[in-house]
């Protein structure tokens, strides 16, 4: 049976999961003492003109601030506010505040929060409170099981980040000079072991002589450890081009880079373009582009979808590059850095994944752990 059909139990019990990717809490939110959830400015006030219960969404996320992931998903509350919609943005705190999650969610639902949104990281408590609470609305982005086993009041989002990060690591392997480049990740887990699966794939499909090495940090909200893994990777096995799938702890790596002068790229948003208008706007400019999550734009059209009375209950809702929840940013520091030859291959991908030419191996394509492992080995300098 294919990891596929296994999603159920290898993501069991998996309470770190990041928003995306790479989701974990970022380095600004503050958490009040005692575990207690923040509200996001923009919040309940924020809800417009909409007072339907049908219309009232509680978006649970670890902490915004990420940069990334959990910011992009704010994005999408914040458009839908704009078509009025109440949307309450809660943020729950990292996984130190875990005995507190159920019951931020169930004091959403008392409040009368028609749907809950949030992510893998609570999958384990919306499959137990979507049995409690059959009239609340559940929708699970970033994640995957079998569908038999989803209940009827229940969506999940699932991305094709393994196309996204495909086309980005064509761009690695043709900007390498070195010959070895890098995949950093926050933590393992089916979701990001499909990031690393495109990458590793994208890497070997435009020059099969490039090296590719893989490190985890072990959380999503330490750039320190990010860093010194960059640093080692960079002075121990030469690798010239860092891929980063790791939420805060993503910004070490941009900061290694600028140290080492490589080259860097982001992940969920246009990493570059933050970072450009911030109070390190020299990390910018190691960022070549960012593998696009849409996060936010794929929220406020599967609500616009719900709207229009889509079938989405019950059931995996699949996003991919064709639905432009996935891609890469081509800004102009992109077209200014990277080769015409490089961008026009990367280009040439994205019709062929979009027209079904090119099939993106995923890791949940492998029948069981060793394959992926194997993968691994056969790409590691």
């Amino acid at each position: 049976m294919k990891l596929r059909k296994l999603m159920a139990l290898t993501m069991a019990g998996v309470m770190a999961l990041s928003l995306a990717a790479c989701g974990g809490g970022g380095e600004t939110a503050e958490t009040e003492a005692g575990g207690a959830a923040t509200e996001a400015e923009g919040g309940e006030e924020a809800g417009g003109e909409a007072t339907d219960e049908t219309k009232r969404i509680a978006y649970v996320v670890g902490s915004l601030g990420d940069k990334s992931f959990n910011d992009s998903g704010e994005a999408g509350m914040k458009q839908l506010r704009e078509m009025g919609w109440d949307c309450r943005t809660i943020e729950a705190g990292d996984e130190t505040q875990a005995d507190t999650w159920e019951d931020i969610m169930l004091d959403a639902i008392d409040e009368g929060y028609h749907y809950i949104v949030t992510s893998s990281t609570y999958r384990d408590i919306v499959m137990t409170l979507a049995d409690e609470y059959p009239e609340t609305q559940f929708v699970v982005f970033d994640d995957s099981m079998d569908e038999s086993e989803i209940p009827e009041n229940v969506a999940f989002i699932f991305y094709a980040q393994n196309e996204g990060s495909y086309m980005v690591g064509q761009l690695a392997a043709g900007m390498t000079e070195s010959g070895v480049v890098a995949v950093n990740v926050g933590m393992d887990n089916p979701v990001i072991s499909d990031f690393v699966t495109g990458f590793i794939n994208g890497v070997q499909d435009y020059d099969p002589n490039v090296k590719v090495v893989k490190a985890t940090v072990g959380s999503w909200t330490d750039p320190a450890k990010m860093k010194e893994l960059c640093l080692a990777q960079a002075r121990d096995q030469n690798a010239d081009v860092f891929y980063q799938v790791a939420g805060g702890s993503g910004t070490g790596l941009f900061e290694a880079c600028v140290e080492t002068g490589t080259w860097a790229i982001g992940v969920d948003s246009d990493q570059y373009a933050y970072y450009k208008d911030s109070e390190n706007p020299e990390l910018a400019d190691v960022i070549l582009t960012s593998m696009l999550k849409n996060v936010g734009d794929s929220l406020v059209s599967f609500f616009g979808s719900i709207e229009e009375g889509a079938d989405v209950w019950g059931k995996v809702n699949h996003l991919g590059l064709t639905d432009n929840a996935v891609g890469y940013v081509d800004n102009e520091f992109f077209q200014e850095n990277v080769p015409q030859e490089v961008r026009d291959k990367m280009a040439e991908s994205k019709e062929k994944i979009a027209s079904g030419e090119i099939d993106v191996q995923s890791y949940y394509d492998f029948t069981d752990e060793s394959e992926y492992q194997a993968l691994l080995d056969s790409v590691a300098p």
